[in-house]
Order: structure tokens, then C-alpha cells, then sequence
């Protein structure tokens, strides 16, 4: 009996271990992806103001 429970404390650990080291890898994963999107949409909002007289000055007018 003190087998089964040595070994279901063993298995619980093991098991508490594993989903802890997931989860963190996926936290970590998480945060990489944010800097990652942020850096993006920085340099897109730098290259967009670039253009952004050009834009503004040929308006197309459609009538109907």
C-alpha cells in the first residue's frame, strides 16, 4: 500500500512539473509574440507615415 502511494505521489509530481514547465513555456511564447507584433506594427506605422501625404492629397470623388 505504501507503494501505491509513494509512486501516486511520484506521478503527481512528475505530472505538477510537466504543466508547470508548459505553461511557462507558453507564457513565454506569448510575450515573445506580443514583442514581436509590436516591433511590426511600429515599423509598418513608420512606413505608413511616409506616405500619408500622398494619400491625402489625390482624393478620387465618385458621384453618381
Amino acid at each position: 500500500m505504501a507503494a501505491l502511494e509513494t509512486l501516486r505521489d511520484v506521478t503527481v509530481e512528475l505530472l505538477v512539473r510537466a504543466t508547470r514547465g508548459i505553461s511557462d513555456g507558453s507564457l513565454l511564447n506569448a510575450d515573445t509574440g506580443r514583442t514581436d507584433t509590436r516591433a511590426r506594427l511600429d515599423d509598418w506605422a513608420g512606413v505608413l507615415s511616409l506616405y500619408a501625404g500622398e494619400n491625402e492629397s489625390s482624393s478620387v470623388r465618385a458621384t453618381a
